[in-house]
């Protein structure tokens, strides 16, 4: 019997995960995971009319997993299998993909390409399954919606011969393993999202770290959700810092040089004020009155939240 694996799957960061999926080795996601996955379900149809709402020409192939229109492009040992999510003015095929604020920020600024490879790889193989069968397509897309704003907007990106070549040469070599290969993933989240991870020994050979007096273990489904917020929560502010500084250097060149002080674009209104500030120089107090600095010092003790994967 012919192995298929899915477009969906096959720019997972991880050759393990690959080979576990197609060799028929049951998966165990998460619940947290599988909740995921059911908003993103549920918000694509009206994704969907939003974009005609916008004035696209849409062609949805709707029913998420149930999908009538589903692509197979054959290679050496199976194929490759999957189901688009729509077409936008006849020759544009977009998938639809919904992100939590920190995901859409980075995405936003960096693009698909850079950002979200696996997304681009994914409707790489769909654009080729449409060419199989004689559908002209003249680029692809990544269309996002951020579920904390609600914000939505389409990342274009030309179709690339090769990378779609590469992705059925990669199927092949997964098709061809006898056994799972002995490599960990390339991004370091793979593990964390993994279905297989439950039994992977590399994932388990990862993670093995040394208990001692200063290192605890715990299952605390609290303590975890804490770590994964907290670290949420540092990537949404380096993206969010980065992103604002992008902004502020396209309006200090087109309107703060220009003389303009107020000026309304869109629904959004920017005024510009300079504010005089008085800020006490430490350093330079330090280097004039170095024993009354000395004298004034205090030691404090700061906890800082130091977060690793292991």
């Amino acid at each position: 019997m012919d192995k298929i694996l899915r477009a969906s799957k096959i720019g997972f960061p991880c050759i393990r995960n690959l080979w576990y999926s197609v060799n028929g080795f049951k998966g165990n996601i998460s619940t947290k995971t599988q909740r995921i996955f059911d908003v993103g379900t549920t918000l694509e149809p009206l994704i969907i009319e939003w974009l005609k709402n916008e004035g696209w020409q849409v062609e949805y192939n709707a029913g998420s997993q149930n999908a009538e229109l589903e692509y197979e492009i054959p290679v050496k040992g199976g194929c490759i299998a999957g189901h688009p999510d729509c077409f936008i003015n006849f020759d544009t095929l977009i998938d639809i993909k919904t992100m939590n604020d920190r995901s859409f920020l980075q995405w936003r600024k960096e693009g698909s390409l850079k950002s979200k490879p696996q997304y681009v790889d994914q409707v790489h193989c769909y654009a080729l399954g449409a060419i199989n069968k004689g559908r002209k397509i003249k680029d692809l897309g990544i269309c996002g919606m951020n579920k904390n704003t609600s914000e939505i907007r389409i990342d274009f990106f030309d179709f690339d011969f090769d990378r779609a070549e590469y992705l059925k040469l990669k199927a092949e070599s997964v098709f061809a393993m006898s056994e799972a290969p002995e490599t960990t993933p390339s991004e370091n989240w793979a593990c964390r999202y993994c279905e297989f991870s439950h039994f992977c020994t590399m994932n388990k050979t990862m993670k093995k770290t040394k208990v001692g007096d200063d290192i605890a273990v715990t299952s605390d489904k609290n303590i975890i959700d804490a770590l994964e917020l907290l670290q949420e929560a540092r990537e949404m502010k380096t993206a969010a810092i980065e992103l604002e500084a992008e902004a502020k250097e396209v309006l200090d060149e087109n309107v703060r040089q220009q003389g303009i002080k107020t000026i309304k674009a869109g629904e959004l209104t920017l005024t510009l004020k300079e504010i005089l500030k008085k800020a006490f120089n430490q350093k330079k107090f330090a280097a004039e009155n170095p024993q009354l600095y000395e004298q004034y010092k205090e030691d404090r003790t700061e906890l800082r939240y130091n977060i690793s994967e292991l």
